[in-house]
């Protein structure tokens, strides 16, 4: 990746409905090596998804937490860790999962309508799972940031 690359996923990551001509003026290209160079990155995988962002409020999610999660087994790659990386992939309220180090095994940051749904998840997700040893929630209180741009800079 070059510098006019590095420009054209900044403004994408900003906004990716803009169109190339409006891109092309900002990074000093043609609209046709700006398409070039987006398809290029989409084909590399550098791209990985073109998504609207949603406010969580808005559709009635008022509930956000932060989630530690720490697993029975702590071996790397044990089988235990794997269905519940596949259990996080098929929950629509894990807005986001990571395996992490440190003192839990996953993070997660969890969605739902109220208190009584998040209740009844982390029922089905954490105390009937014998695979998970614990948990522990932080109630999101107001979000300062929230984004899934990444930092980038021209080295």
């Amino acid at each position: 990746m070059d510098s006019y690359d590095l420009k054209i996923l900044n403004i994408l990551q900003r906004d990716a409905r803009l169109p190339a001509e409006k891109i092309a003026g900002q990074v000093g290209l043609s609209p046709s090596a700006v398409h070039r160079r987006v398809k290029r990155l989409r084909e590399d995988g550098v791209i990985e998804a073109e998504v609207a962002v949603i406010s969580p409020e808005a559709t009635g999610l008022k509930l956000m937490a932060v989630v530690e999660v720490t697993m029975q087994r702590e071996r790397p790659l044990s089988r235990p860790q794997e269905e519940f990386r596949r259990l996080m992939l098929d929950t629509p309220e894990v807005m986001q999962c990571f395996h992490v180090t440190g003192n839990a095994d996953f993070v997660l940051v969890v969605a739902t309508k109220d208190i009584q749904e998040y209740e009844a998840l982390t029922r089905r997700l954490f105390v009937d799972n014998p695979d998970v040893r614990g948990y522990s929630t932080s109630i999101v209180m107001r979000r300062v940031k929230s984004g899934v741009a990444i930092p980038l800079t021209d080295k």
